[in-house]
């Protein structure tokens, strides 16, 4: 079931709040109340957007975000189970540990959903504290409204609300992202533009770095950082030292902290299956497990040149099966792709003219050096290895900044707080959001009732659909086996194949399926593995995580001959 909601009210004047509450000298400290007010009520705006909501039921959540810390808990996810949760069975559960922690604990559904959106709040404090140092340039007036605006546009994006309060992790990823660039701003700030201390190096780099351990599509925005840093400077034998060291302690500071929250999984996934990031990259690893080749194609975004000079535009509302599998409508990129044009062009012409550019004071060139390289550097690895839209809800936060001051440089002094408003509105206006999947708060998060299985069992999972949310509510010395999906298959000439071929043999106790009631291939999965179903066993699982009708039926060994 899928809702659309309109930002509450008091949710829309937060950036109006935020703006006039920025100092004329925005560099300054921010006293600790002042600080601790602010991320308490964009917490409680975040975590009240999420109630509104409803309750999350993605895909991925039914698939693997419970499922995965569960048996990584347990100590059954790659010994006893095989491949249950498909693919996703091998993705770092550090992040979902929270979520898994709630459900067990059994927390009123409403109170999980508003914690799921408490990093969401600390991505918008974090972006609210980075703004006024872009801005720093602008008369009092003029800066409060530009950072408003700005802070505006960047929290009202179609992905960072989509993924707001759900178990997808992004505003984990964009906390943490954003956190970093802005200790690294400041510290350029501080020092007129000429340098970075290098504890804020190594703290961002290891901010940066547990973003990419705990989920490794985040790190791209890892390598864009550190590839900023070392593009920052005017590219001359003067700066190189500087630049080198810089990117060299950020580096130093990213390996800590992908050895906080990636190391502890990697080093599992080494051990059972000779690959630290398995089955991913197995084409260099050349684990027996898995085949010697990519996992998945990047099926999104451009592949022409044509089309990825202009992906920008079409990321406005293309549709299911371009960079998302929802619909969503969205201009950020497209304003901010046409308005960096029309600043290129703009900076061409006084280039050629020979006419003075404006003077903008050292900090703030330099801060906008590392923004813009990071934001474009981010995009272009984006698209190249992922073109999924809600990996880059951190770039989506920074739209807003690249507008407004697209829009400072290209106005004539006195409009900008004008039209900067306009876009904000008009942006804000014609977003629609997109939804994976939301259902209505119940007494529980999952209200399922499966059928009785018997002791010692083993549960095929014939299908490709999210199942495995299932699996932590039946008994506890039931064995699940993924036979077929996205990652598995019979008869396939690999390690993880052969073992489920192996687990079914030695297996002395009795079989159960489970599937999704439309599949129709599940009769050639049985018979692969001499199993027949027992004519009028199978049951149904009665689940509110929609729109899957799950059943569970009882296998026999098939009769010779058959």
């Amino acid at each position: 079931m899928r809702r659309e909601h309109g930002l509450p009210t008091f949710i829309k004047a937060l950036p109006l709040t935020f703006a006039a509450s920025v100092s004329a000298r925005p560099v300054a400290h921010r006293p600790a109340l002042t600080n601790a007010l602010w991320l308490i009520t964009l917490v409680f705006a975040a975590g009240t957007l999420s109630i509104l909501r409803g309750q999350d039921a993605n895909w991925d959540l039914q698939n693997y975000h419970y499922y995965n810390p569960w048996a990584w808990w347990t100590g059954r996810i790659f010994d006893r189970d095989i491949a249950a949760a498909q693919l996703q069975t091998f993705h770092n559960p550090l992040l979902d540990m929270p979520f898994f922690a709630m459900v067990q604990w059994d927390w009123p559904p409403r109170i999980i959903a508003f914690v799921l959106a408490v990093p969401a709040g600390v991505a918008a404090f974090f972006l609210a504290k980075l703004l006024p140092y872009l801005f720093a340039d602008l008369e009092p007036r003029e800066r409060r409204i530009a950072v408003g605006c700005a802070f505006a546009i960047g929290i009202t994006g179609a992905m960072g609300v989509a993924t707001l309060g759900t178990t997808m992790n992004e505003s984990q990823l964009a906390a943490l992202v954003i956190a970093a660039l802005w200790i690294i701003v400041r510290d350029i700030a501080r020092s007129a533009g000429t340098t970075v201390r290098t504890r804020a190096l190594v703290l961002a780099g290891a901010l940066a770095g547990a973003a990419a351990g705990g989920k490794l599509t985040a790190a791209t925005f890892a390598v864009a950082l550190c590839a900023a840093l070392l593009l920052r400077f005017p590219l001359d034998a003067s700066t190189i030292r500087e630049r080198i060291r810089q990117a060299l302690w950020f580096g130093i500071g990213v390996v800590g902290g992908l050895c906080v929250t990636f190391a502890p999984w990697a080093i599992a996934l080494w051990r059972h299956f000779d690959n630290p990031v398995f089955p991913y990259l197995n084409q260099w690893f050349q684990s027996p497990w898995w085949e010697s080749a990519q996992v998945l194609g990047r099926a999104y975004g451009p592949h022409g040149v044509g089309e990825w000079l202009a992906f920008p535009f079409h990321l406005f509302g293309p549709g299911e099966g371009f960079v998302t599998e929802v619909q969503y409508r969205d201009a950020r990129f497209p304003t901010a792709w046409t308005l960096s044009l029309a600043g290129a062009a703009a900076w061409l012409s006084y280039r050629l003219g020979r006419r003075p550019m404006p003077v903008v004071p050292p900090q703030v060139s330099a801060a906008w050096r590392l923004i813009a390289g990071f934001f474009v550097i981010s995009f272009l690895l984006w698209t190249a290895q992922h073109s999924i839209f809600r990996y880059i809800v951190t770039l989506e936060m920074l739209t807003g900044a690249i507008i407004v001051s697209m829009l400072q440089r290209l106005l004539r002094p006195g409009y900008l707080a004008g039209v900067a408003c306009a876009i904000a509105v008009l942006l804000i206006a014609t977003t629609r959001f997109g939804d994976w999947w939301h259902i209505d708060f119940g007494e529980r998060w999952f209200d399922v009732a499966a059928p009785s299985i018997e002791r010692d069992a083993m549960m095929l999972i014939t299908t490709g659909a999210p199942v495995s949310y299932v699996l932590p509510l039946l008994p506890a010395d039931a064995r699940h086996v993924g036979v077929s999906n996205n990652v598995n298959g019979p008869g396939r000439d690999f390690r993880l194949s052969e073992s489920v071929t192996k687990a079914i043999e030695s297996h002395r106790g009795p079989f159960y399926e489970l599937t999704y009631e439309p599949e129709s291939r599940t009769g050639e999965l049985r018979e692969h593995f001499g199993l027949v179903r027992v004519p009028g066993s199978c049951a149904p699982i009665a689940s509110r995580m929609k729109p899957y009708s799950l059943q569970i039926c009882r296998l026999a060994k098939a009769p010779d001959g058959d």
